[in-house]
């Protein structure tokens, strides 16, 4: 069994997309802090270590186990042979992937059963027009100016939330206005924008697949969520 063979492995595992964005574990045990020597290596040598810790500690996330991560460092601080093999290390990456990929399809379904009550609910609300795309609206302010085509670019102020009420963004939060081109946002936003003229502010409602659907985006937009926006035309800028 070769170590930069297992090595290898053990850096994919870690860099495997579905191990990403796991809460942190608990800190580990109560150990008692040990003294850094004050040299420049010492310094430095004591920084990676912290960081590889932390690193590994946030991919793994609830997978973390502190006694079998302490036993690599000291194996290989003691060039002693590797106690995994490679196919040991790529069996339990294997279960954990599984696992998490189960444990996400559950859950983006079931965001998807809620958005649809939410917006079937939404739906039938006095003032609500919905399109045949599934996108629904409704005016909060009407304008006279210019309306946007495919091909423009726009200054907006919008703030999106979920459909909880949760603020994930808002332009109006930081106070300065978002210019970008009518194609180059998510598909319900391009619809409604095309709807609008300048002075206009609509408040949307967006089902997932005209949103971010089943990746969501980041921490902040879960998979299938439904989303919401309050989003005021303030300038067309045509090509």
């Amino acid at each position: 069994m070769s170590k930069s063979a297992t090595v290898t492995l053990f850096t994919a595992a870690l860099l495997w997309p579905l191990l990403s964005g796991c809460a942190e574990s608990p800190a580990p045990g109560a150990d008692t802090a040990v003294e850094v020597p004050e040299s420049s290596a010492a310094r430095m040598s004591y920084g990676a270590g912290y960081a590889l810790a932390s690193s590994v500690r946030e991919q793994l996330g609830e997978d973390f186990d502190a006694t079998g991560f302490r036993a690599g460092i000291l194996d290989a601080l003691a060039d002693r042979d590797l106690q995994v093999s490679d196919e040991q290390l790529e069996a339990a990456r294997d279960e954990i992937v599984a696992r998490r990929t189960a444990g996400q399809s559950e859950q983006a379904e079931a965001n998807l059963q809620q958005a649809r009550s939410f917006l079937a609910e939404n739906a039938s609300r006095e003032g609500v027009t919905v399109t045949e795309s599934g996108l629904q609206y409704e005016f909060i302010r009407e304008g006279e100016g210019a309306r946007p085509g495919p091909e423009s670019e726009v200054v907006t102020h919008y703030t999106g939330r979920l459909a909880d009420g949760t603020v994930f963004d808002s332009s109006e939060a930081r106070g300065e206005p978002a210019r970008f081109g009518v194609g180059q946002v998510i598909e319900g936003w391009q619809e409604a924008l095309q709807l609008m003229q300048e002075g206009d502010r609509l408040r949307i409602w967006l089902p997932p697949e005209l949103a971010y659907g089943e990746r969501g985006a980041g921490d902040a937009i879960p998979p299938n969520a439904a989303l919401v926006f309050e989003v005021e035309l303030l300038e067309v800028v045509d090509p």
